[in-house]
């Protein structure tokens, strides 16, 4: 058995299981064997000697210092599909993102300051940087704070992330076809539109009224054999756009995490998966995402995509978004409605996101608040509100 040092975090509404790049194998055709056995996922040899099946999300980061100015750590993010048998990390997780930030401070390899510390992360997925603001004390991150996320119990303390510059990380441009609206032919049906993305990671959007739904739907979603094969057969037609696959029914098995689906339609009132209402005048889109199953909330790169997306005209998410004209009701001029700050990050400029620019989606876990910032059809950055804090440290034991 190989002894590795590993912390269990969580980071926004996902978990992961992070290492330091310095104590795996040198030899990285090795890692994703490892992190397989180490996660026990289906068909390995690890069995009940490793984390299990029933671990939460398996999703695995690897930390090590960046080699140069312009970032302090890198990120590399995996993917491990347990049904399928392979580990991808063609793409990067935006909750998990945020738990990176607190991490790097904790072990050493960014200086502690307070009240607050500043973390430019390199994501090796993407290639892009990403900056994290954290909260510091007594030379740790700080875990306790006032901030809520929709989908996270309780309270944290506030991790401000910025995408910069997140558009084209996979395909090189913010919209792979030169095309705000396409047009995918399914058999039985009109012509889908659709909004083909990379903005923070390759997300497909279309809008709910064109697939026969009212944009509210949750749980439901995932019992209709009809609309889980209409998003299986966009899901694969946009992941072959993309360059993720040569043939669009190889994505069920060979891209499963990538591209994201997003279900987009006006901003109207519904209950959320906890029974909570949440108005139509909250959001400024409402939307749903699904993969092979619904998202108990809304990815962080997808409502990156989004968000983006809603403020560019032409495509699906900017025909059904609330127009800044039109007004957000009576929380136009709160903070983010994913994270209420009290205490002094509240009065920060920077953190205050302008009506023009923040935009609001309601999904099926509440609403999560994205602050994008764009130069004509350029995404400058988009900014999110998260929180983060460490459930394990150890040595995980992995069969050798």
């Amino acid at each position: 058995m190989r002894p590795v040092p590993c912390t269990y975090i969580r980071g926004g509404t996902s978990r992961a299981l992070f290492f330091m790049e310095k104590d795996l194998p040198q030899d990285k055709s090795l890692w994703p064997g490892l992190f397989m056995k180490a996660l026990g996922v289906r068909r390995t040899p690890a069995g009940l000697s490793a984390m299990g099946m029933d671990f939460p999300t398996h999703k695995v980061a690897v930390i090590s210092p960046h080699k140069g100015l312009d970032a302090d750590v890198d990120y590399n993010f995996f993917q491990i599909d347990s049904e399928n048998d392979y580990v991808d990390n063609r793409g990067n997780c935006g909750n998990m993102s945020s738990a990176v930030g607190p991490f790097a401070i904790d072990e050493g390899l960014v200086e502690a300051r307070e009240p607050e510390t500043l973390v430019r992360i390199y994501n090796t997925n993407t290639r892009r940087i990403i900056t994290s603001r954290v909260q510091v004390k007594d030379g740790r991150s700080c875990t306790q704070g006032d901030a809520v996320v929709c989908g996270v119990p309780g309270t944290g303390s506030p991790v401000w992330l910025s995408f910069e510059n997140p558009g084209g990380g996979l395909t090189g441009k913010l919209f792979p076809t030169g095309n705000k609206t396409d047009y995918f032919a399914i058999p039985g049906r009109e012509d889908l539109p659709v909004t083909l993305i990379d903005c923070a990671n390759p997300v497909v959007l279309f809008r709910a009224a064109d697939a026969g739904l009212t944009g509210t739907e949750l749980t439901s979603l995932n019992s209709r054999k009809d609309f889980i094969d209409l998003v299986g057969r966009v899901r694969g037609m946009a992941a072959q756009v993309f360059g993720l696959v040569d043939r669009w029914e190889d994505a069920a098995a060979k891209s499963t995490y990538m591209p994201f689906v997003g279900i987009v339609s006006p901003p109207q009132t519904y209950k959320d998966m906890d029974g909570n209402q949440v108005e139509a005048g909250s959001m400024d889109v409402c939307c749903r995402s699904f993969i092979t199953r619904l998202h108990r909330a809304y990815p962080i790169a997808a409502s990156i995509a989004t968000a983006a997306a809603a403020k560019i005209a032409g495509t699906v998410a900017y025909d059904v978004a609330r127009r800044p004209e039109e007004g957000k009701g009576p929380e136009a001029g709160a903070l983010p409605a994913d994270g209420a700050v009290t205490g002094p990050e509240a009065g920060r400029p920077e953190l205050q996101a302008s009506s023009a620019s923040r935009i609001i989606l309601g999904h099926a876990g509440g609403c999560t608040a994205v602050e994008v910032e764009t130069a004509g059809e350029e995404v400058v950055r988009g900014t999110v509100l998260r929180t983060a804090c460490t459930i394990m440290k150890g040595i995980l034991w992995v069969e050798e």
